[in-house]
C-alpha cells in the first residue's frame, strides 16, 4: 500500500501542514490524502476491508525548541472507510486522526503511567484488572477531577466518598 501511495502522490507538497509547540519541543505534521480508487477493491478482497474511501500518509517531525534539525521523523500510511457516499475532505481526515490520538493519549497513557499497567505481570487476571482500572478512571473523570492522581487521593482520604461515587 505504501508503494501505491508513493506512486499516486509522488513527491507532491503536503496538503495540510500543522505545527505545534509545547512541552519543550516543536512538532510538525504533514498530511497527504487521496481517494482510494482501485485500491478499494483490493483491500476489500485481500484483507476484508470493504468501503475504504481514502488513503493517506502522515509524516511527523519532532525537535527540541533549541535544536536546528529534526530529531525524530516518522511516517505512517492511513486508510479511512465509511458507509457514507460522500468523500471526506483532507481537513476532516486530519482532524479525525488528531482526535484519535487525543483519545489514545488520554486513556492509555494514564493506564500506563498512573496505574503502571505495563509492569503488571499477572497475565491470568490482566483483563479483569484492566476493566477495574478503566472503570475507576471513568468514575474519577465523571466526578470532575482533571488529574487522575487527585481523584485517587480524594477517594483514599475518604473511603465512604469513593463508595458513594459508585452509586
Amino acid at each position: 500500500m505504501a508503494d501505491w501511495l508513493a506512486m499516486r502522490l509522488g513527491e507532491s507538497a503536503p496538503q495540510i501542514v500543522e505545527t505545534h509547540c509545547g512541552h519543550g519541543r516543536i512538532e510538525q505534521r504533514e498530511y497527504w490524502w487521496c481517494a482510494s480508487g482501485e485500491l478499494e477493491a483490493y483491500l476489500a478482497e485481500e484483507y476484508g476491508w470493504p468501503g475504504v474511501q481514502v488513503c493517506g500518509r502522515v509524516r511527523r517531525k519532532r525537535r527540541a525548541l533549541q535544536a536546528d534539525t529534526w530529531q525524530a521523523v516518522e511516517e505512517q500510511v492511513l486508510i479511512y472507510g465509511s458507509r457514507w457516499t460522500k468523500l471526506p475532505l483532507a481537513a476532516q481526515c486530519s482532524a479525525w486522526l488528531r482526535r484519535h490520538w487525543e483519545i489514545e493519549n488520554r486513556v492509555f497513557w494514564v493506564l500506563d503511567v498512573t496505574y503502571n499497567e505495563d509492569r503488571n505481570h499477572a497475565r491470568q487476571i490482566a483483563l479483569p484488572l484492566n476493566i477495574l482500572r478503566c472503570t475507576a478512571l471513568n468514575i474519577i473523570r465523571q466526578c470532575g477531577f482533571r488529574y487522575i492522581p487527585d481523584g485517587q487521593r480524594a477517594a483514599a482520604a475518604a473511603p465512604d466518598r469513593g463508595l458513594a461515587w459508585l452509586c
